[in-house]
């Protein structure tokens, strides 16, 4: 084999490579989000178990909040719930937070809104609502018992419950900032 010759296999190998790696690169076939702003994650739920429908009662959960507040959720009734499934290393879950922070703030005398951080510790959710300055109440549903109960395979995922304890609404993938409030509109 020529030195051209050489050239020109080793030219062709490095732009091969360069082009697998750019089509992988944009493609990411080994992450967890698709599209739809959607990550997936990994809870066990009963086999043949839904989540809870609109127009059904929401699951009631007893928690306690990284503030050290407890939140069961049929003590809220009387007052439209948002729940917010997420994770702090979910990147469509963080691109939203500060557009929740905004609408929990704008609404916070008409719907309670509650971020639940799900397979999270404590520490971590701590350092990341402090860090994003995040000030509605969150919980950290490290055993995946809240998430279990609501179905959720996927984050982030709202849950909208009316004032009865009902639920209004579900929304699974990022929501707009205009989008939440023209849900938390409808319910308070």
């Amino acid at each position: 084999m020529t030195a051209s010759t050489l050239r020109t296999v080793i030219v062709l190998v490095i732009t091969t490579v360069v082009i697998v790696g750019g089509v992988l690169m944009v493609r990411m076939p080994w992450s967890s989000s698709d599209p739809s702003g959607v990550t997936s994650i990994p809870v066990t739920v009963a086999p043949g178990q839904e989540p809870p429908a609109v127009g059904k009662p929401a699951p009631d959960f007893s928690t306690v909040t990284i503030d050290g507040e407890t939140i069961t959720l049929s003590d809220l009734k009387g007052k439209p719930v948002w729940l917010v499934f997420g994770a702090t290393w979910c990147p469509n879950c963080r691109s939203e937070a500060p557009d929740v922070q905004a609408a929990s703030q704008r609404f916070e005398d008409r719907v309670t809104v509650v971020s639940i951080y799900v397979g999270e510790a404590k520490d971590t959710v701590v350092s990341y609502t402090q860090r994003l300055r995040l000030t509605h109440p969150a919980v950290v549903d490290t055993s995946k018992t809240i998430a279990t109960s609501y179905g959720v395979m996927g984050i982030p995922v709202h849950y909208f419950i009316d004032s009865k304890g009902v639920i209004a609404k579900v929304s699974v993938g990022n929501l707009s900032l205009a989008t939440m409030t023209e849900i938390l509109d409808s319910l308070s």
